[in-house]
């Protein structure tokens, strides 16, 4: 069984706010898998994109030091396996798979998820989830779940309402199978608000939904808070909330 792997790394999860599924401020250990069929004009990942082109991958070798060594790809599962195990410092909580896509590796990564059940450990998806086809099969592994709903901004991909409607299929398949999940949105100062009031729209007594301006930020503070009102209007009150890449600001990855 082999991966095509970015990185492996002990932090703690900047993203996602205060809403149900999230784990912002949860030590993880972060699996980055090299990969993805999107093109987000903003991604911070844009070196992984071609799995092709990443020969390597990177692994640390003590718990949130910043300290990495290298290995060529593909990586094996017991390689990954034995990257993680390394980095576990007993107040995890849990293992984030992240990308890249990690569902464009979805053989592997459910072998990882299930290793990583069998040795006790949560797992949390990072998806951008508009393969719903795929989430099928790895959704009863997944204990927690942030899937990305992609603004027409993003320019993700020409049909970007269909994207979006494959992201919510995604999100019901992950909630039925009991996977505590929650929306993001990235939002720019272009996003229309009748866009979100759409998105709000499909995901109303679905799931909640994070909004979160992109880095840099450039969207002023009065335009995030009339998407965020137009959200609560629809979603309710409780099922909104803003996200910042925190662990940006601390200079972490």
């Amino acid at each position: 069984m082999k991966l095509i792997m970015a990185e492996v790394f002990n932090s703690w999860q900047g993203e996602g706010g205060s809403v149900e599924g999230s784990a912002f401020g949860r030590r993880q250990i972060f699996v980055r898998f090299a990969g993805c069929d999107l093109n987000c004009i903003w991604c911070d990942s844009k070196e992984f994109i071609d799995a092709s082109k990443v020969l390597r991958w990177r692994y640390e070798v003590e718990p949130f030091t910043g300290k990495f060594e290298y290995k060529p790809n593909p990586a094996s599962l017991d390689e990954v396996v034995d990257a993680i195990l390394r980095l576990d410092t007993g107040d995890i909580h849990s293992i984030s798979y992240t990308g890249g896509e990690p569902t464009l590796q979805v053989r592997p990564l459910k072998a990882l998820m299930e290793r990583m059940h069998e040795l006790g450990f949560s797992n949390f998806l990072e998806t951008h989830g508009s393969l719903p086809e795929l989430i099928k099969e790895v959704a009863h592994l997944t204990d927690y779940a942030s899937v990305d709903i992609k603004d027409e901004t993003a320019k993700a991909t020409a049909d970007w309402k269909a994207l979006v409607l494959r992201e919510v299929e995604s999100i019901r398949i992950l909630k039925e199978a009991g996977a505590e999940t929650y929306a993001k949105l990235v939002v720019t100062k272009d996003t229309k608000i009748e866009n979100v009031r759409w998105y709000a729209s499909l995901l109303k007594g679905l799931a909640p939904l994070v909004i979160q301006p992109r880095e840099p930020i450039e969207i002023s503070q009065e335009r995030l808070m009339e998407l965020y009102h137009e959200t609560a209007k629809i979603m309710g009150k409780k099922n909104v909330g803003l996200s910042f890449q925190v662990h940006k600001y601390f200079g972490i990855l």
